[in-house]
């Protein structure tokens, strides 16, 4: 039997984790005869559970495998296995490396282009939904693919702001990945699928989900990325556990800074105390890879570009909104003088051209 074949059937049938086949496989010396093992063998294989021991005298049938590839087939399910050519390389340096991953799309690009994760609150405010609507836009406009996690907030934000930029996405599932999880991104996961990306997981199909899962598949998202952004995270937000395993993968860490008076930025707040970089925009990202001139030049650029839109008065209004971070519409024309009948339309002027943003009721903030 083919060893992606006995990993298939392990992982699938049997219902191994990668710790327990690879606990096998160092015991044997061939673990594509596994079919013919005795039952001698099988039950002094040491660090796996009894359990695990008889299900693999049980369903030690090619029977069982075959009926397991025909689900496959008919939820359109593809798999990969360590070996093969099309498995993503950089996670064979994670932690537990999935010794199957199971997906929907196109991965092949995962092996090629540069890519950088995203994450972050599930429950994000008004400013993290333009952080990263932004970061992520513009990131795909330079060609970098966005790994994310498919789950409400700022993952799916991510993730759909990509695809509307025209980019490339791939969600790493914490669940299986016939039952995508939550059930209110399936329509955003066909649309990762049929834009060029993928939907991935390291579970395959009627698989029941452990909450563990979900902190689990974090290592994956950071395993694929070249770096890891947290765009919005409270305190204890699962968002970090992200950026940590990015941290012990050598990977750059970057966290958008929000307002002090914010929980949902106290995280993003830590992890730069940490060491995690500072993002105020792209050319924080981009500078720590091989992207310097090309992003200083698009910083030139983009400057040039506000400069020819900005008039006097609508750059007096700038200025103040970034001297005070977040401002009201009363406050903008105590502190600039102006009169509302001119302070509304030059408000109004800015936000077409996405120079600020209205981050509650009659407050603004200036885009990163």
């Amino acid at each position: 039997m083919e060893i992606r074949d006995v990993y298939l059937w392990l992982y699938g049938v049997v219902g191994c984790s990668g710790k327990t086949i690879e606990k096998i496989e160092n015991q044997c010396n061939n673990l594509k005869d596994i079919f013919d093992f005795s039952v001698k063998t099988i039950y002094n294989l040491e660090g796996v559970n009894e359990k695990t021991k008889n299900r693999i005298l049980d369903l030690k049938n090619r029977a069982y495998l075959d009926d397991y590839k025909e689900k496959l087939y008919r939820k359109k399910v593809l798999y990969t296995v360590q070996g093969d050519s099309d498995y993503p390389g950089r996670l064979f340096d994670i932690y537990d490396s999935p010794k199957v991953i199971f997906y929907k799309g196109n991965i092949e690009r995962l092996n090629k282009n540069f890519s950088i994760g995203m994450v972050g609150s599930r429950k994000p405010t008004v400013y993290g939904k333009e952080c990263a609507k932004k970061i992520s836009s513009e990131l795909s406009g330079y060609g970098i693919d966005i790994i994310s996690g498919l789950a409400i907030g700022i993952d799916a934000i991510s993730q759909k702001s990509c695809i509307d930029s025209g980019g490339i996405t791939f969600g790493v599932l914490g669940s299986g990945i016939d039952n995508p999880l939550p059930k209110t991104n399936i329509g955003l996961m066909n649309r990762i699928v049929e834009c060029g990306g993928a939907v991935i997981s390291e579970h395959g199909i009627e698989k029941d989900v452990k909450p563990y899962y979900f902190a689990n598949r974090n290592r994956i998202i950071s395993g694929l990325s070249d770096g890891v952004v947290v765009v919005e995270a409270a305190e204890k937000s699962g968002a970090l556990i992200t950026a940590e395993f990015a941290a012990e993968h050598g990977k750059n860490v970057f966290a958008v800074p929000g307002s002090i008076f914010s929980d949902m930025s106290r995280g993003c707040h830590n992890l730069i105390k940490d060491g995690a970089k500072p993002v105020s925009g792209i050319i924080d990202i981009l500078e720590s890879y091989e992207f310097m001139n090309i992003s200083a030049a698009s910083k030139k650029d983009k400057q040039s570009s506000v400069q020819q839109i900005i008039d006097d008065e609508s750059d007096i209004i700038v200025s103040v909104i970034k001297k005070h971070g977040e401002i009201g519409i009363d406050s903008i024309c105590e502190f600039t003088g102006m009169n509302i009948n001119k302070v509304n339309p030059a408000i109004e002027k800015l936000k077409l051209y996405d120079i600020i943003i209205e981050t509650s009721a009659g407050k603004y903030s200036l885009r990163i």
